[in-house]
Order: structure tokens, then C-alpha cells, then sequence
């Protein structure tokens, strides 16, 4: 029997890329920092090298999930995956890329890549046509939703009782309305199609996790609004208010270094 192996390679507003894969299938989860940083956390993390790629699967256009697309594609002939909402957003950012390596997702649907099931669906996030991800191997199933202002009711229904779920909590509302940002940022945050907050996340998870939820990662934290010890905190003391007991493991993914891997 396979198992799937995960791995936060960098994770926050200044860049976010997330492995998951088999013993024989590879996918990254966006591209937000320098190829360099990616293919040596492979080398070092995963055992594999830039050219074992079977795909990078894009959750939307802004920068920070994008920043070495263009350049993993050239490199290592690597497939990328993206809705049409999403390849109009990037444009040429990413510079010249051979047409075949384009592939365009519905914006809601699934596929099989490798021994890897692949099913996504839209986010709710100021982005052209963003989405997020759950990806399955022998009934083990590793669910990701970042840049996203509200869990609608069909993220909730896919993302319920997953193995492994990687899930933003982006900003403490207080530190948030009190920090330095202009006004327009803020509103845009805290909108529906901003970000979820520590509070928000932690509500979420109240409505996501299930018996077979062995992992939790808090993902996706702002490096001015947040700490990890405070969204921690903030899951932590929702749990227990609501009496929600939960016996897996909850976790923070660094910003600016690749986790641990781990295999489910």
C-alpha cells in the first residue's frame, strides 16, 4: 500500500509552496518562492530533484504562489496547472513557456496524475478564479485552502475528515485593526474575499475535523498581524470553549524554511 508524504516548503505572504506526494508521483501545491529554495528543500526533505516533478498545481495568480513557474517549467519541463481565471491573472509574468506545459482546470473537477487523485474547488479570495486542493492515495486524503475570506458550505463538505489538512489562519483580527496598514488593506483582508483570520480558522476546524483527521497545519500567517504561539492559542481556546476535543496533531508551517515531511 502507498502513502502520501507532505511537506510545507514555505508558507505566508512571502511566498508559499506545498509538496504532496507518493513513492512514485510529485506535485507541488504553487511555486511563491525561488526555485532554488524549492529544488534544494526536495533534495533535502523529500529525497527527489526538480526534474521528478509531475506537476505544479497553481491556487491563483498572485505573486507569492507564482514567483518560479515560469522557471520550473523551463528547467525541468515541469506541467503547470491552472484555471482560465488564473492563466489570464498571470499573463506573462512568468515569462515564455513551452505551450504544452499549460494545462487548464475547470474550475471545479478532478483528475488522476500518477497514483495521485486530484480534486479542487473555488476559493473565496479577490483573484480572478482561485481554488484549492484535495489530493487522495489509497483512501489517504491531504486537503489544502489558503487565500480564502469564508469556508462556503462545498469547502466544507470536501474538506471534511481529511487525513491531513493545511488550512490559513492569516491574522489576528486585533493586531490586525490596530497595526499599521492602510485602511483599504484592512478592508480587504478582513473581507470575504481576503483571508481567514486565527478565529475564523479555529471555527472552521470545529466544522472540518473528523475521526480520520490525524494532522492539522496552520497555514498561510501574516508576518505583521500574527505569531504562530498566537494562532496556536487562538485554535487552541476555541476547542475549548466549544468542548472540542481533538487528539491529533496541530502545528504551524514555517515561513521561511520547509517543514518536516510527513507520511500518512
Amino acid at each position: 500500500m502507498c502513502s502520501v508524504r507532505i511537506c510545507s516548503l514555505a508558507s505566508g505572504s512571502s511566498g508559499n509552496c506545498y509538496y504532496v506526494g507518493t513513492d512514485n508521483t510529485h506535485v507541488l501545491v504553487d511555486a511563491g518562492i525561488s526555485c532554488k529554495r524549492i529544488i534544494q528543500s526536495l533534495e533535502d526533505k523529500i529525497g527527489i530533484s526538480g526534474k521528478d516533478l509531475d506537476g505544479v498545481f497553481v491556487s491563483h495568480e498572485h505573486n507569492d504562489h507564482i514567483q518560479s513557474l515560469g522557471v520550473l517549467a523551463r528547467k525541468f519541463k515541469t506541467p503547470l496547472y491552472a484555471t482560465q481565471g488564473t492563466w489570464q491573472g498571470i499573463g506573462d509574468k512568468i515569462g515564455k513557456v513551452e505551450p504544452e506545459l499549460y494545462n487548464t482546470l475547470d474550475s471545479q473537477g478532478s483528475l488522476e496524475i500518477g497514483d495521485l487523485h486530484l480534486e479542487w474547488f473555488s476559493t473565496s479570495h479577490d483573484a480572478l478564479e482561485p481554488i484549492g486542493f484535495v489530493m487522495e492515495n489509497e483512501n489517504k486524503r491531504v486537503g489544502i485552502a489558503t487565500d480564502s475570506g469564508i469556508l462556503t458550505n462545498r469547502m466544507k463538505n470536501i474538506l471534511f475528515n481529511v487525513d491531513y489538512l493545511i488550512l490559513e489562519a492569516n491574522h489576528d483580527e486585533r493586531m490586525l485593526i490596530n497595526g499599521t496598514y492602510p485602511g483599504y488593506l484592512k478592508r480587504r483582508i478582513l473581507s470575504n474575499k481576503g483571508h481567514l483570520s486565527n478565529r475564523a480558522a479555529g471555527e472552521a476546524l470545529l466544522d472540518l475535523i473528523g475521526e480520520k483527521t490525524c494532522s492539522v497545519t496552520l497555514a498561510h500567517l501574516s508576518q505583521q498581524n500574527n505569531t504562530p504561539s498566537l494562532a496556536l492559542k487562538t485554535v487552541e481556546h476555541i476547542f475549548r470553549e466549544n468542548q472540542f476535543l481533538y487528539s491529533g496533531e496541530l502545528q504551524v508551517a514555517p515561513r521561511s524554511q520547509a517543514s518536516s515531511c510527513i507520511r500518512i
